[in-house]
């Protein structure tokens, strides 16, 4: 009887040992397909590139041609929420200028003057999670596209803390 369990021992042995064998065979057999593929894609991508012999930078002033208008920085904003009023808001914004649009000094405080403006009759459930902050922005944006006659492409919003 001890001959038949030390028999199944060895066949359990021998079938662990043929299972580590087949793991280790079929992960170099999947390695080297992956790097097969990856050169084959390396490859086809170089025969594809353009062969002009120059490198892709963009020329001078090509950048400038599609880059978004100047930014200006608002004063940070300190103010109380409307519900609860004992909540308290810091927010930190700019202003983007719609290419070939100024936003003046006097314009941005103006701006700033309606954020604020705005912060006292928000609701802390409307700021929260990233929807709130979502709904924020464009709330902000409207506002300053209003108050600016246009010139405010977007608003970004740097910092943003509810005490």
């Amino acid at each position: 009887m001890s001959d038949t369990s030390s028999d199944k021992a060895a066949k359990k042995k021998s079938s662990m040992m043929g299972v580590l064998v087949a793991v280790v065979v079929l992960t170099a057999i999947a390695a080297a397909g992956g790097w097969f593929l990856g050169g084959m894609i390396s490859a086809t991508q170089q025969a594809n590139a353009p062969a002009t012999g120059k490198e892709d930078k963009p020329k001078q002033g090509e950048f400038e041609s599609r880059s978004i208008g100047t930014v200006v920085p608002l004063q940070p904003i300190v103010t109380n929420l409307g519900i609860p009023q004992t909540t308290w808001v810091r927010l930190e914004a700019s202003l983007v200028a719609k290419p070939g649009h100024e936003i003046p000094p006097a314009m941005a405080a103006s701006v700033g003057d309606d954020f604020v403006s705005f912060l006292r009759i928000v609701n802390l459930m409307q700021l929260q999670g990233a929807a709130g902050l979502a709904y924020l922005r464009t709330d902000l944006e409207e506002r300053a596209r209003l108050r600016s006659e246009g010139a405010v492409e977007r608003v970004f919003i740097s910092t943003l803390v509810v005490e």
